[in-house]
């Protein structure tokens, strides 16, 4: 009995079903946020017609199969906030599958559940968002990857794997070249240096995916960098934003302050100053670095017999290239690419981590395995912070415009001060330019001169600098005596 017990602890199907367990738990039913908001406008069109057309005219046209997914999705389950969010539990399925074939090859038959407690996949989990599915693809890229380092390069299943996934990778997002590239150079160079043959067909297999994916490379041209829809380009790009790539990446955004906050401090000219002040709220996250460097930094130093030549060096190789090329990119066209766009790749940085906690579990020492303990088990506590904290949840859309359409059943003028692409989906309507019964308006910071005060002003305080960068509204508010009646998660309501 004890025998059969053990060998189910270490069987992959035992680690596989665990992980498949813990996907139902990361959806919520809370608010969608913004970003969210441009999922729910592709979900709200009636017909594939109207859906695709959203899509040629729409101004985020760089993930078209994730939008068509969550349309299909919307026509099966609905369109609560949690059935839009359902569809990333088929996504997580097959990330952690394609996790469990890397990890069988790897002799790591745990690394699917090391992806399931990773804080990152929670957060893109609950989110109609198509990140979940980009890091599903990330999955079987990787997994295509070890292939080719298990087979040394020969045959052509892995091949054929890694064009099948880049394709769809390449459907789901505009920025799939990026990790596409990073993995063949990465291989190139490792069979190059291991003096690997690869056969005329793997070769003939991998530029016939790339003669694939050309019309989705002319759709993205045409119909996203022509009209210059790179998304919003509100920052300064510098080093400091990849910093918060890594805080977020590594699982550290639910040990520390709310993401929020960070912006804020990001926003201070006086960074240093800042992160002073908030020392204490960094410590626990400092602490998570640390231990990760001195695992990685633990594997480098002792390499375990049964890992593949080369294996550790290809993985940290796609993950340089690929940060190399966001880095550069985003400096020069002054885009912030923030965690989100390093799906792709994050299952090769949870591999990479999987090597590292493998070395660190293998070592006779009991306090170097204390590090991997402590890792998990700070992990696990950022995941439930960011799932069930009331600080790391995100904007309050849903009670926000509630108490607009309230106000507006009162006959009463309501400003809302915040985005607008969310509002569709919760049923409100806003007038273009000037009052309108039963429409709130929008304001710009400098189109309120001369307008009656309104009623109600609905103001989210979590983004100040996009909603009225000027302060404009916020004079006004001083200037005319409102008061905060209410507060919501990243909302003020000021009335008179």
């Amino acid at each position: 009995m004890n025998h059969q017990t053990q060998e189910a602890k270490f069987n992959p199907v035992f680690w596989l079903i665990l992980s498949a367990l813990l996907l139902p738990l990361m959806i919520s039913n809370d608010s969608l946020w913004y970003d969210e908001g441009f999922t729910a406008r592709y979900v709200l069109q009636p017909d594939f017609h109207a859906w695709w057309h959203y899509l040629t005219q729409a101004n985020d046209s760089q993930m078209p199969l994730a939008m068509f997914f969550a349309w299909a999705a919307a026509k099966v389950l609905g369109t609560q906030e949690w059935q839009l969010r359902a569809i990333n539990v088929l996504w997580g399925g097959i990330a952690i599958w394609g996790m469990y074939r890397a990890g069988k090859r790897l002799q790591l038959p745990w690394l699917p559940l090391l992806l399931a407690i990773q804080p990152y996949f929670w957060f893109y989990s609950n989110e109609a968002r198509p990140y979940s599915l980009q890091i599903a693809c990330g999955a079987w890229l990787f997994a295509s990857f070890v292939e080719f380092f298990t087979l040394k390069g020969a045959g052509e299943s892995w091949a054929w794997l890694f064009s099948g996934t880049a394709t769809i990778l390449f459907f789901a997002t505009m920025l799939a070249p990026l990790s596409i590239v990073a993995c063949l150079i990465a291989g190139g160079v490792m069979a190059g240096w291991y003096r690997w043959k690869i056969t005329r067909r793997a070769v003939l297999i991998l530029l016939g995916g790339a003669v694939v994916n050309i019309p989705m490379a002319l759709f993205y041209y045409f119909f996203a960098l022509a009209r210059g829809n790179i998304g919003a380009q509100i920052w300064h790009v510098d080093l400091k934003f990849f910093g918060y790539v890594i805080y977020e990446l590594t699982g550290m955004a639910g040990l520390g302050l709310p993401a929020e906050k960070i912006r804020e401090i990001a926003k201070t000219p006086h960074l240093l100053a800042a992160v002073i002040q908030h020392g204490a709220q960094f410590i626990l996250p400092m602490v998570c670095f640390l231990i990760l460097l001195l695992i990685l930094a633990l594997r480098l130093h002792k390499r375990p017999a049964k890992a593949q030549a080369g294996m550790y060096a290809g993985i940290v190789t796609v993950l340089c290239i690929t940060s190399f090329m966001f880095i550069i990119g985003g400096i020069c066209i002054q885009k912030a690419f923030w965690a989100r766009h390093f799906a792709p790749i994050f299952p090769f940085y949870v591999a990479l981590l999987g090597m590292g906690l493998a070395s660190v579990f293998e070592a006779r020492s009991f306090s170097v395995k204390l590090l991997g303990g402590v890792l998990v088990g700070l992990l696990l506590f950022s995941v439930l912070n960011l799932r069930f904290a009331a600080q790391y949840r995100k904007e309050d859309n849903r009670s926000a415009a509630q108490f607009a359409r309230d106000a507006l059943d009162e006959n009463k003028t309501v400003w809302w001060v915040a985005g607008t692409g969310i509002v569709q989906y919760y049923h409100l309507d806003f007038a273009a330019s000037r009052p309108e019964a039963k429409k709130f308006l929008c304001p710009g910071s400098t189109a309120i001169e001369g307008m009656p005060a309104p009623d109600v002003i609905i103001f989210s305080n979590s983004k100040p600098d996009v909603y009225d960068p000027l302060g404009t509204i916020q004079n006004f508010i001083k200037q005319n005596g409102y008061k905060p009646t209410e507060h919501l998660r990243s909302f003020v309501i000021w009335t008179r």
